[in-house]
């Protein structure tokens, strides 16, 4: 089975053990944006939180800067060998998309129309306001004009984040972009549940799952569209927003071991978010005098529990 560690966000020369070839593979060469400062993204969720009823997230915006520097994708130190292991501490040092945006300007999408299954026709995303810390689950300050919500904010369906399925998103710039949700799966350790995930503290702790069929493209070592990658990332709830803690790799994709060494720094309760994710990085234009600039294209397939330490 294909090592999955690190492709997902550490982009194409930087892992230590990374599959995908780097061109076009990793999450650099071959894709559009893969050399262009940071400027927006549409992330779409289909999500099971808590044994609710399964929802879909979406948010899109996008933004110019003078500011051509991006949020570092994240890196477990020393290639997955130092104490953390394959977990990344975002506790300080936000990586990624939990990064927060410093220095831009949002720049107003006059079209946000979003097609694919679940959808009649074309759902044009409604603008959400100015200032909204927790549309997704980055946790990403967007201080700014940023489009689509959750259910209890927009009339989405959790058909409208059907997984395995493909979705195009138009912003009224070139041709729409086009993305791919991830195929549903069942999280280890019952997360996505109402059930609280009990976890043994000064101890290892060990994920195992079935995921499901992945895409390489053709010659089985391409980062494609289709292209998954798992993490599990570990939340602070005492905050407002939530922040997240640690972000971890598998090693294998279906195999997880997440040292006590994480485990001891976690507070006593929390979240845990299990989810696997596409990621494709596009190149869009905004309509006005700004540069070009890296479109993300993100979907999840992601399960959420609260968690308590034994």
């Amino acid at each position: 089975m294909k090592s999955l560690t690190l492709v997902l966000l550490c982009g194409a020369a930087s892992c230590s053990d990374e599959p995908i070839d780097a061109n076009p593979g990793g999450l650099s060469g071959g894709q559009p944006g893969g050399s262009l400062p940071e400027g927006g993204e549409i992330r779409h969720e289909h999500v099971q939180r808590l044994g609710l009823p399964e929802e879909t997230w979406l948010v899109a915006y996008q933004f110019e800067s003078a500011d051509l520097a991006s949020a570092e994708f994240p890196a477990p130190a020393e290639g997955g060998r130092g104490a953390w292991g394959n977990c990344v501490d975002e506790r300080t040092t936000p990586t990624w998309p939990f990064a927060p945006l410093a220095n831009v300007t949002f720049v107003p999408l006059t079209t946000r129309s979003l097609s694919g299954p679940g959808i009649t026709g074309a759902l044009t995303l409604p603008e959400h306001g100015t200032q909204d810390m927790v549309v997704s689950s980055t946790f990403r300050a967007l201080n700014g004009a940023t489009y689509g919500g959750r259910p209890t904010d927009v009339a989405l369906t959790a058909a409208m984040s059907t997984p395995d399925a493909d979705y195009a998103f138009d912003l009224g710039e070139d041709s729409p972009v086009t993305y791919h949700l991830p195929a549903a799966y069942t999280a280890p350790l019952g997360i996505g549940g109402a059930a609280t995930v009990a976890i043994t503290d000064h101890q290892d702790l060990e994920l195992a799952w079935t995921p499901p069929p992945n895409d390489f493209g053709v010659d089985g070592h391409s980062h494609t569209k289709r292209t998954h990658f798992n993490y599990t990332l570990f939340v602070d709830t005492t905050t407002t927003p939530n922040r997240p803690l640690f972000l971890c790799f598998p090693e294998t994709d279906g195999h997880q071991v997440i040292p006590a060494l994480v485990i001891e720094a976690l507070p006593a309760t929390g979240q845990i978010v299990h989810a696997n994710l596409t990621h494709y990085m596009e190149a869009r234009q905004p309509i006005g005098p700004y540069a070009k600039r890296r479109f993300d294209l993100a979907g999840t397939y992601t399960n959420i529990s609260a968690y308590e330490k034994l």
